[in-house]
């Protein structure tokens, strides 16, 4: 890159809205990406453990992925919703033969945002005179105005008077931070009992939808059991309220299956999904059940609310998680991966907990296991230095807030590789205990 490249690229840095006026020095420019591996602008090589926010389930820049995409770049690469296109039908069809149970009416828009308010918006329609919607105390749903507010934490949020006032937090099992010393199945009866409590006595209007992650992750990949999402069903059939998967995250063989509904064996009434569906192209969408009714005329309309070229792309991406059984290969590298860490826990006191299932690996850092006070600062630190040995770890939450380091590579990462970032990991870890790092 000569010297004028050099200086464009520093002037875009200071312009973006995102980053601090004199720019964010610290972030990396990425050029090339190739299955795990990632270069950025100085021709350094990063094992990422990140798949771009979990997006890249089959690994970057598969060729069956961009071929199909550019196949379609060729044809046609816009069409308004008042029209279908073939890749638009045969994604449908081929996730409606995949859905679990009869989650069989697709619906698509471009990120996972929009996705949960899709949902929301279903909800709605099909409880009509309804009033309140509830979530986890530690969920995230996204960070548009109306899946922020459904979204916990937000430090200092100055958008409040812009959000919707329809959601009431309830708590959820934690198996390693229970309540009151509570083993994971008395815990579940208490916060089903406070959240059965809660629809019946904490909200006025009536409730039309309960939204959750199977596996809480941004607040912190908290596994909330199988016996907590079965009793979720059970309450939400009983109270006539539509349940909601939000699935983005944990969607398209990242937990070991094809859907983490199909992991736990519960199946929602509406489920979104989106990141790992299209190779790393924008979409999302949602699955609803046969039993709700759909959007009418312009409840649902967005310009780019179908993008060929990411259909086209997802059709390719799902055929090649299939047939590379990469549901299989996450579990297998998962187990792992685990089985590593746990091992490792014996030798760095900073690790607390470690949880999965798949390829959904986390390790929760803490300053003392006894008190199990979290350490976001040792969290941070992995980040920094496994950068620095060519390794891009995933962080939980932002703003200093979380003391969760993932492991989330693409679904045929190698097994070399997945050892390789494990080595790192340990070594990183080693450095920070023996600076006293907390």
């Amino acid at each position: 890159m000569d010297t004028s490249q050099i200086a464009l690229m520093e002037r875009g840095k200071t312009a973006l809205i995102h980053d601090p006026r004199e720019g964010d020095k610290s972030k990396i420019t990425l050029v090339k990406a190739k299955g795990s591996l990632v270069w950025d602008d100085k021709g350094r090589e990063y094992l990422d453990c990140t798949s771009q926010a979990w997006s890249n389930s089959l690994g970057a820049n598969d060729a069956r992925v961009v071929e199909a995409a550019i196949a379609q770049l060729r044809d046609i690469t816009h069409a308004r919703p008042n029209f279908n296109t073939i890749p638009l039908l045969k994604l449908t069809a081929k996730l409606a033969e995949i859905s679990p149970g009869d989650l069989n009416r697709i619906g698509y828009c471009l990120h996972g945002s929009l996705a949960v308010e899709m949902a929301l918006k279903l909800a709605f329609k099909n409880r009509p005179g309804a009033r309140n919607v509830i979530v986890m105390q530690d969920s995230y749903h996204g960070r548009s105005l109306a899946t922020m507010a459904a979204s916990w934490p937000h430090p200092n949020n100055p958008f409040h008077a812009l959000q919707p006032q329809c959601f009431t937090r309830v708590p959820h099992p934690d198996s390693y931070r229970p309540r009151f010393g509570m083993d994971l199945e008395a815990e579940t009866r208490m916060c089903l009992s406070l959240l059965e409590d809660t629809i019946t006595k904490g909200v006025d209007g009536g409730v039309a939808a309960l939204i959750i992650e199977p596996i809480l992750g941004n607040g912190g990949h908290i596994i909330v059991g199988k016996a907590f999402l079965q009793g979720l069903r059970d309450v939400c059939d009983r109270h006539n309220i539509v349940l909601i998967f939000d699935e983005i995250q944990s969607c398209f063989g990242r937990t070991g299956e094809m859907f983490a509904a199909d992991y736990y064996g519960v199946t929602p009434d509406i489920m979104t999904f989106g990141k790992g569906v299209s190779g790393g192209f924008p979409l999302a969408g949602i699955m609803a059940s046969d039993r709700l009714n759909g959007f009418s005329s312009g409840e649902d309309a967005l310009t780019f609310g179908q993008f060929p070229v990411a259909m086209a792309a997802a059709v390719a991406t799902i055929d090649a998680i299939i047939a590379d059984d990469l549901c299989g290969k996450a579990r297998a590298l998962g187990a792992y991966a685990t089985q590593r860490l746990h091992e490792m826990s014996e030798r760095h006191p900073l690790i607390g907990d470690i949880r999965g299932p798949g390829l959904f690996v986390s390790i929760e850092l803490v300053k003392d296991r006894a008190t199990k006070e979290a350490a976001p600062k040792a969290a941070s630190e992995v980040y920094k230095r496994g950068v620095e040995k060519g390794v891009l770890f995933g962080e939980s939450r932002y703003a200093g807030l979380g003391n969760l380091i993932k492991i989330k590579p693409p679904l045929d990462c190698s097994h070399a590789q997945m050892s390789h970032a494990l080595d790192v990991f340990d070594a990183v870890l080693g450095s920070i205990e023996a600076d006293g790092i907390a």
